[in-house]
């Protein structure tokens, strides 16, 4: 998995199965969400919220907006308006970047 050391020591929570660091700008968040090859695929729900921006650096995302559902391989980006439903599936071997306009996962030791 590509993501340095400087990374893996931000504040780490869980998302079903995959790895996720948090940096936290205080109003703003970015994921950095790694999904190691041996473990099973990880799906989110669909759901809502503010502004989002990603990035796959590795491996494979599954989106589905709406009706319509898009595969994102390495390099591809994705930007989602506001109160968008939308889900995920993270293939094994995945990391990818989230951006938020908005603080979206409770820090570890931290209620939100």
């Amino acid at each position: 998995m590509p993501f340095p050391p400087s990374i893996r020591a931000l504040p780490r929570t869980d998302l079903g199965g995959a790895d996720v660091y948090v940096h936290d700008g205080g109003g703003t968040q970015v994921l950095f969400i790694e999904l190691p090859a041996d473990r099973p695929a990880v799906t989110v729900p669909t759901h809502t919220h503010d502004v989002e921006w990603g990035i796959v650096v590795e491996g494979e995302i599954e989106m589905t907006v709406g009706e319509r559902t898009e595969r994102h391989g390495p390099g591809a980006t994705h930007l989602l308006p506001a109160g968008q439903p939308h889900s995920f599936r993270f293939a094994p071997g995945t990391c990818s970047v989230h951006y938020f306009p908005e603080r979206r996962v409770p820090l570890p030791g931290r209620s939100g």
